[in-house]
């Protein structure tokens, strides 16, 4: 029931922000869920002894995503500032030689998997019409997320990835992308008349696929580090990163296919 209303709260929220806000106020929306993710990333490679840079990760992250607010014409100067303050950071602390590529290599990871995932939606909110595009997405990985839920939870019998998440079954993988589709039909004669029903339906499985892949990904981390959630912030759903993991991977795959295909 948690679960249930957190999302009846939360979706109008975020869809009215991705759909009618500005694209400053969804850049500040953008960039508060992608540091809590961030933050919450730091706290999990810490239970596994890895320190990092946590300040400087959200920092770096913040200044990656104003990169994207700006169609990633910084992203040059933003490799060179990362790559310098982050072994700078670790010359200046005098660390174990031994973790220092670690702590390094752990941080970039960690900002590249949030901020330079999640800043693709940005870009996406930079197209025309692209808060109807941004909801389009969340539909198609809220839907398939749901449908994939309940699809393993009451038909589920073959493990999909036992290994990196023993409860996640091929029925629910099957289920997830049957919903996927479904939101992609239902978008595609709602409000994207305009984009052939065979790309709404392509582009819904190609997003499925991918934000499968992305919840997976999470799910190695959380079992890497010997969690269930990482974090307990949002109720009934567990940590902020553990909503947005399918997001971080769909938004990407959507960006290209509207960029190079349509």
């Amino acid at each position: 029931m948690a679960r249930v209303l957190t999302g009846i709260i939360a979706i109008p929220f975020v869809g009215g922000i991705a759909y009618y806000g500005s694209p400053l106020l969804f850049l500040v929306f953008v960039t508060t869920v992608a540091l809590t993710a961030v933050h919450e990333y730091f706290n999990l490679i810490d239970r596994i002894g890895i320190n990092g840079f946590p300040i400087l990760g959200m920092v770096l992250s913040l200044l990656l995503l104003l990169s994207f607010y700006f169609d990633g014409r910084f992203m040059m100067e933003w490799g060179l500032v990362a790559s310098v303050t982050l072994f700078g950071s670790w010359f200046l602390q005098e660390s174990n030689v031994k973790i220092a590529i670690d702590q390094i290599a752990y941080t970039l990871f960690g900002v590249l998997y949030v901020a330079g995932l999640g800043g693709y939606y940005l870009l996406i909110r930079n197209f025309e019409g692209g808060g109807a595009l941004i909801l389009f997405l969340f539909l198609i990985v809220w839907l398939g997320d749901i449908a994939a839920y309940y699809g393993g939870k009451h038909f589920g019998k073959k493990a999909l990835a036992r290994t990196v998440s023993p409860k996640k079954t091929v029925e629910g993988s099957i289920a997830g992308l049957s919903g996927s589709l479904l939101a992609g039909y239902i978008v595609g004669v709602w409000f994207l008349d305009y984009i052939m029903m065979s790309h709404c339906l392509l582009v819904a499985l190609l997003c499925g696929i991918s934000g499968q892949f992305g919840d997976l990904a999470e799910s190695l981390l959380k079992r890497h580090v010997g969690v269930k959630d990482s974090s307990n912030i949002i109720p009934g759903h567990g940590g902020v990163l553990d909503r947005i993991d399918s997001l971080l991977f769909a938004g990407p795959v959507f960006y290209c296919y509207f960029k190079f295909v349509l």
